[in-house]
């Protein structure tokens, strides 16, 4: 019977405590029989707003195998819900894991690779959260897997954006330790083959093992029974050194008696918002090992991120979409890209943005014109929840689209290299939709003389047109028009409004 690393290390042996810092603040707390049982719980792992719980329990009596996947909800006063078994279609091995859980909760990595639902081998797999229940898991293409993850056992982590997997697995064909490995996302959706983290992270004679990555993509948990620890297994804290490499640490820090106990520790996780944590722990457990959960102090969280979330809207109807997606990426230089999905139920979405960075969101449903922003989330020192919806126009004839991010020079008409990445958006809709065609629409406020800012509007429109065609758009799907002062959105009373007005649009003449 295969079982994970901590499964094995945990069904050793079972012994009492009393934890060293004694606050109630920072109290390890058993998160109860709603989460736990007579049997033993394993790998807690937690979606970013702290609702949503997935976890494994081994040798529960409603398993249909040895180990299977299970998950709970809170409800409206904060309280965990009686856990409930995952149906079959993510429960068919005989040890059964969720490695990792997206930011909206919905997108779990899996133990085991799938395809079309079918279980293959070893490996790792992804499946989403639809109206029609659980997707066929399918698995993760990363080269070369087979000759690193040679052992019984295994784990990863998915980072929030999906760029990265932290891996443990030993590369030895008579494996005895285990080390953390990282491998990263190519352009065509694969991974690349996953390499060791190094020495500052890994030893020679001991375990590294239970990644867990924070949603600021920088600071990693791990476990590791190295000396000098606490207890049988400690729980460790590193923080990655560059933005552009994976194989950059700090050296690893021992999270202290306010989280290490005189066992086992192992599987540690958190929120987004990094105020609590969760992990296993067998002392004073229902069963062999439970989940328990603490406060954590300032020293010990991940750098704050923003939660984002929303919900998208029909701009012509005002009626939810429940199927669109967001991509998001850090600009000017699209590193980084992430992807999130609308909940098939509430329509909301939820993505995490570290701080530091200005991204581009890309909002997208089938039938509708995509919306596209760009957020800067600043430096701050605080985990920050922001709500911004969005409104997709449908792709119909006569439906107008404002492109939010299209500049030029002060009265004049050249485009500013800044507008391009919204225009090839619009040219990528043009190739998506060969049969569309549509109206470049310039439009100015009403400061200035009327007719040199009839032309004015007139010749923006006509760069737009331009820079489209250059970007292999036949000419004969374009036109281009410019309506001066004569269409404002808002009244010309304030510099807020007259910027609204100053605007280029495209309408939908052919679908």
């Amino acid at each position: 019977m295969k079982k994970t690393l901590f499964s094995a290390l945990f069904l050793a042996s079972h012994i009492l405590y009393a934890q060293e810092d004694s606050s109630s603040l920072y109290q390890h707390q058993n998160l109860g029989p709603n989460i736990n049982s007579s049997s033993t719980e394993l790998t807690p792992r937690i979606s970013a707003d702290g609702k949503m719980m997935f976890y494994v329990r081994d040798g529960h009596p409603e398993n249909k195998n040895q180990q299977d996947i299970w998950h709970s909800e809170r409800d409206s006063l904060g309280n965990w819900m009686p856990a409930k078994r995952a149906d079959d279609k993510i429960n068919q091995l005989d040890a059964n894991c969720v490695w990792s859980v997206n930011a909206d909760g919905n997108t779990l990595l899996i133990r085991g690779a799938y395809n079309e639902g079918k279980y293959v081998g070893k490996g790792f797999s992804l499946t989403r959260m639809t109206k029609e229940g659980w997707t066929d898991p399918q698995m993760l293409f990363i080269d070369e897997i087979e000759k690193v993850n040679l052992g019984v056992n295994d784990g990863a982590y998915l980072s929030n954006d999906g760029n990265a997997i932290i891996f443990t697995m030993c590369n030895k064909k008579k494996c005895t330790l285990y080390d953390l490995f990282v491998s990263t996302q190519k352009e065509d959706g694969s991974f690349t083959k996953p390499v060791k983290l190094g020495a500052t992270i890994n030893t020679e004679q001991y375990n590294e093992f239970a990644p867990f990555l924070a949603s600021d993509n920088k600071t990693l948990y791990f476990s590791s029974d190295r000396p000098n620890g606490l207890g049988m297994t400690d729980v460790y804290k590193t923080e990655r050194l560059s933005d552009t490499s994976w194989l950059s640490w700090s050296v690893p820090v021992n999270m202290g008696p306010h989280v290490n106990t005189a066992s086992k520790d192992a599987y540690y996780v958190t929120d987004a918002k990094g105020e609590y944590a969760y992990m296993v722990s067998d002392l004073n457990s229902l069963g062999s090992a439970d989940i328990i959960a603490f406060k954590l102090k300032e020293e010990h969280k991940p750098k704050p991120v923003a939660l984002y979330d929303g919900k998208i809207y029909n701009a012509k109807t005002k009626e939810q979409i429940l199927n669109a997606t967001i991509e998001y990426k850090i600009y000017p230089d699209n590193s980084d890209e992430g992807v999130g999905h609308t909940d098939h139920e509430t329509g909301q979405y939820k993505i995490i943005l570290p701080f530091g960075h200005n991204y581009s969101v890309d909002v997208f449903a089938e039938g509708f014109v995509p919306e596209y922003d760009t957020i800067t989330v600043g430096a701050k020192n605080e985990y920050t929840e922001i709500t911004r919806d969005y409104y997709l126009v449908p792709i119909e004839v006569g439906q107008s689209i404002k492109l939010n991010h299209i500049y030029f020079e002060t009265s004049k008409y050249e485009l500013l290299p800044e507008s391009y990445y919204e225009l090839d958006k619009v040219v990528k809709l043009l190739h998506e939709n060969p049969k569309m065609k549509i109206q470049i629409e310039g439009h100015t406020d009403n400061q200035g003389n009327a007719e040199k800012n009839q032309l004015l509007s007139e010749n923006r429109a006509k760069a737009v047109m331009s820079y489209i065609v250059s970007k292999g758009i036949a000419a004969d799907r374009i036109t281009a028009k410019g309506y001066g002062m004569s269409k404002p959105i808002v009244g010309n009373d304030t510099a807020e409004n007259r910027q609204l007005n100053r605007r280029v649009e495209f309408t939908i003449l052919q679908k």
